[in-house]
């Protein structure tokens, strides 16, 4: 890629003069610490964080480390999300595996309660273990970074007792850090919205089910057909799941209501007969 660096020498006489003294240290660090890994699984989401972990793990290679990006294909990313995640592995030319992760069969998860992302997280280092035996990979990493940790995150204590690898929080790398680093990679994720599993549409107590999945997923669907992303479907059970939740990027909202019309007639052939419009929390 244009104007990307192509190793680490380069990397590390440029990335001060991109981004500030503290965070390029960080960088540094983060890129030390990978190399001291013999081999590395990425879990990879596709995502800015999980992106980035991958790119500084790919920088590692010629210093004789193996990387190794897996990502788990399910109803809770659905084949949108899928897609996403081949192309940005691909962009950044790291080997990559995708295997079927049947959460839905935990029943512990599908019940829905605070802690669901504790249940997910925990099935999904399971399944990236095996996947590292299988391959002889001594290191899990995860993306997870510093900021994360403000908010409510059940599923970073699964994590942590798996001893999972997370140089982010390590090295107390920010979000908005980890942005910058994406932008001097010209990785295509750098301003892309944060994303979250599908599941977290459905509010906590309320049972999780394929339908409602692929309802949900069929509903962004349409939203990214009419140029809008970086967008949530919410439903509510106070409002029997017909009132459609959209939360849309403040900068997306007159593109939103240009087509307003035709997203509701889609919503309605969905099941969706009402839509109201919020304002996307931000990234």
């Amino acid at each position: 890629m244009a104007g990307t660096p192509h190793n680490m020498n380069e990397t590390n006489t440029t990335c001060e003069t991109i981004m500030s003294s503290e965070t390029a240290r960080k960088v540094e660090r983060v890129k030390d610490a990978l190399c001291e890994q013999g081999s590395i699984l990425i879990a990879f989401s596709g995502g800015v964080d999980s992106s980035v972990l991958a790119k500084l793990a790919k920088l590692a290679e010629p210093n004789g480390v193996t990387v190794l990006a897996a990502t788990a294909s399910s109803e809770l990313l659905g084949d949108h999300g899928l897609a996403h995640a081949r192309k940005v592995a691909d962009e950044i030319g790291i080997e990559h595996h995708v295997f079927k992760f049947e959460i839905l069969r935990d029943s512990e998860f599908t019940e829905n309660t605070r802690d669901r992302c504790y249940h997910c997280k925990k099935h999904l280092i399971r399944e990236l273990q095996k996947i590292a035996a299988e391959n002889r990979i001594e290191t899990i990493a995860d993306g997870t970074n510093i900021t994360d940790l403000a908010g409510d995150r059940p599923g970073y204590a699964a994590i942590r007792q798996a001893d999972v690898f997370t140089p982010f929080v390590d090295f107390t790398l920010e979000k908005s850090e980890i942005r910058r680093i994406a932008r001097y990679f010209g990785l295509s994720v750098a301003d892309t919205p944060s994303e979250s599993c599908f599941a977290t549409r459905i509010p906590s107590g309320t049972r999780i089910t394929i339908p409602q999945l692929s309802r949900i997923e069929k509903a962004e669907s349409v939203l990214h057909a009419h140029g809008l992303h970086g967008v949530r479907v919410r439903t509510c059970e106070a409002d029997h799941d017909q009132l459609a939740h959209i939360e849309i990027q403040p900068g997306d909202i007159k593109r939103f209501i240009a087509v307003q019309e035709n997203v509701t007639r889609a919503f309605g052939r969905i099941g969706f007969d009402r839509v109201m419009l919020h304002q996307a929390p931000d990234a």
